[in-house]
């Protein structure tokens, strides 16, 4: 192919796939991940999405209140 993939390297996603699901998980390198120590927390994914949304909904009620409240203050003003 080029000097930078070897011959054997595949050419399609599908041979890539095919590949991928031949390989066993003892063929894996995991030589380049950084090991975890125990001082690390992990929080799963969805935890922090739904975090993420009670401080949204919290941020959007507080906007509204207080565009409820300018809203009735300048209507009050017009009578």
């Amino acid at each position: 192919m080029n000097e930078i993939y070897p011959d054997d390297w595949p050419k399609t996603m599908y041979e890539e796939l095919k590949a991928l699901e031949a390989m066993s998980d003892d063929e894996i390198d995991y030589s380049d991940i950084p090991p975890i120590g125990d001082d690390v927390i992990v929080t799963p994914v969805g935890q922090k999405f739904i975090e993420m949304g009670k401080r949204n909904l919290a941020k959007l009620n507080q906007m509204l209140r207080e565009r409820e409240k300018e809203h009735i203050a300048n209507n009050s003003k017009s009578l």
